[in-house]
């Protein structure tokens, strides 16, 4: 927290005189920068002396919590922020990485802990909040009780008091004996009950081992919660309870609550709640994570599932003048491939890159747009890259030829963000007389498809980034769109029955469906936001000790690079 300058301070204050109107926001404002800590006698007599209790459980998933019977928890909730989508990181497949999240505020590029033999972990340089805190004010006492010897020993440097239990009953004992006879300022209780019963049996209440084990630390979190109401001074003293889980667990979720996002990642499925008496309710939702995308298309899998247009001419990328914009989405069944064509005009898709035409075609965890010309120069064929593909979530591919002072470039895009460019201006003519081609190309050294493929979009003119950008995410195209006279094929691709993929663009070539195939429903979201950026809506791990921070009026410094934030209440 930066300290304002006395003259900084009279001006605000000036100027919420000024503006009536908005006194009670600003004055609201000013008091939540002011350094608390300078008013720390008469604050801690008005509202009694700040303490926190840290309470931490391992494989607790949000949802699961949240629909377990849960009475002692969900008494906290009218005094409390709280979310039942929080979210550790979604990376983090240990305990000691979830816990050192959780300790530190910085994420595990940072504090190094990625397994849990802690082998090169950065821990000196980013330190457990116990050790920030007694650098700051060295008489609050620190107790921390755990179920794991290994958070003893490693993730509690700066306590006063450090044990580790051989189970999570006597763990809850060992706190609520503390609460009733000792002075600490801050205490910690870690339980693990419920990540083992996730492991052995499954992480969700539908299981009743887990069910139980969740109600079971239900009833700690109560027995603890009215020790610390039941102390002698608890009228003098300002409690701030956290209680957050450190990562939920691996679950298949029903496939109509799965979004592919970060939120229906089970083991990143976390709950966080922060409670205090002076809060008011805040509940923290699922933010939007995009608009629904639904129809019946046919999966393109393996040799034996294709589509195909005999008379393709018109689908010719010319030479080096001739412009073309191709879209298309792709939604993948699959992390990674081996070169499989998904769309493409060319006699076949081969090693050594024979025959003249183009191809889009999947490569590892990415895509890549292929062409091969007519003249023999440096090879002949050119390939330019696009980025990695999530599976199971539909992604805008596009790719346009642009003339820029007299030389001809491919560039690509994904979701409408540009990704590469190259020159072809000397690859020479790309036409051939071959059929356009969905899926499965013919040719030699490459693996097959697992893909759907809709809305493929076929201009003959180079669309500007900006349209390719506004666009991306739409999945119609109509009158309304800036270049719609320029387009020359246009496939839906979810005509949900028949053997043909219709054609909705003037030429009405139609795409021949050949194969067993068969058309399936998908329900999904189309251009979803990154785990990042979804992660800045919800509180993660790795905000617990920025908040506790907070809570003592300890101003967090600068070369502490912490990543989390403060939530408020309102």
């Amino acid at each position: 927290m930066t300290k304002f300058k006395t003259t900084k301070a009279a001006a605000l204050l000036f100027i919420c005189a000024l503006f009536t109107a908005a006194i009670v926001s600003c004055n609201k404002d000013f008091a939540r920068v002011l350094p608390d800590k300078e008013y720390t006698d008469s604050v801690d007599v008005f509202y009694g002396k700040r303490k926190v209790l840290y309470i931490i459980t391992d494989g607790a998933r949000g949802a699961s919590v949240n629909a377990a019977n849960v009475p002692n928890i969900k008494s906290l909730l009218p005094k409390s922020i709280y979310s039942w989508v929080a979210l550790n990181d979604p990376n983090s497949k240990n305990d000691a990485r979830n816990w050192a999240d959780m300790l530190t505020g910085v994420k595990s590029d940072d504090h190094g802990v990625t397994s849990n033999t802690f082998e090169g972990n950065n821990l000196e340089r980013y330190k457990v909040l116990f050790e920030r805190i007694k650098e700051v004010n060295p008489t609050i006492k620190i107790a921390s009780f755990s179920a794991s010897n290994l958070f003893k020993e490693k993730l509690t440097a700066g306590t006063d008091i450090s044990e580790a239990y051989a189970t999570d009953a006597d763990v809850k004992t060992a706190v609520v004996n503390n609460l009733q006879s000792d002075t600490a300022t801050f205490v910690v209780a870690h339980f693990n009950d419920i990540d083992d019963a996730g492991a052995q049996y499954g992480y969700d209440n539908s299981f009743p081992q887990y069910k139980a084990a969740i109600e079971t630390f239900d009833g700690y979190v109560g027995e603890i919660v009215n020790a610390v109401k039941a102390r002698q001074n608890y009228a003098n003293e300002d409690w701030m309870i956290v209680i957050a889980s450190s990562g939920g667990g691996e679950f298949a979720i029903p496939q109509n609550q799965n979004d592919n996002t970060v939120f229906s990642n089970t083991t990143a499925n976390t709950f966080t709640i922060y409670s205090a008496l002076k809060y008011s309710q805040r509940v923290i939702s699922k933010p939007f994570t995009g608009n629904r995308y639904l129809g019946r298309t046919v999966r393109m899998q393996n040799e034996a599932v294709r589509a195909e247009i005999d008379t393709a001419d018109i689908f010719n990328l010319g030479g080096d003048t001739s412009k073309f914009t191709i879209e298309l989405k792709v939604k993948k069944n699959g992390e990674r491939f081996t070169w499989p064509s998904i769309l493409g005009k060319r006699r076949e898709w081969s090693s050594g890159h024979p025959s003249v035409g183009w191809v889009i075609y999947l490569e590892e965890k990415y895509w890549y747009f292929e062409l091969r010309g007519a003249k023999e120069v440096n090879g002949n064929y050119r390939q330019c890259r696009g980025r990695d593909l999530e599976p199971n979530q539909w992604k805008t591919l596009s790719v346009k030829s642009e003339i820029r002072g007299g030389r001809r470039y491919i560039r690509t895009y994904t979701n409408g963000q540009f990704d590469n460019e190259i020159d072809i201006t000397d690859a020479g003519d790309l036409d051939n007389n071959d059929k356009l081609k969905l899926g499965y190309l013919n040719g030699t050294g490459h693996g097959s498809p697992d893909v759907y493929l809709s809305d493929i979009r076929f201009f003959k003119t180079t669309l500007p980034d900006a349209t390719i950008q506004n666009y991306a995410c739409q999945t119609t195209i109509d009158e309304g769109h800036p270049y719609y006279s320029f387009l020359v094929g246009y496939w839906p691709g979810t005509d949900g029955q028949g053997d043909l993929i219709r054609d909705f663009g003037p030429q009405a070539r139609d795409f021949k469906l050949i194969g067993n195939y068969k058309w399936e429903d998908f329900n999904d979201l189309i251009c979803p936001p990154s785990a990042e950026t979804l992660a800045q809506f919800v509180p993660q791990t790795t905000d617990i000790p920025s908040q506790i921070f907070n809570w003592f009026r300890i101003a967090s410094q600068q070369s502490w690079d912490l990543s989390g934030r403060v939530w408020l209440d309102q």
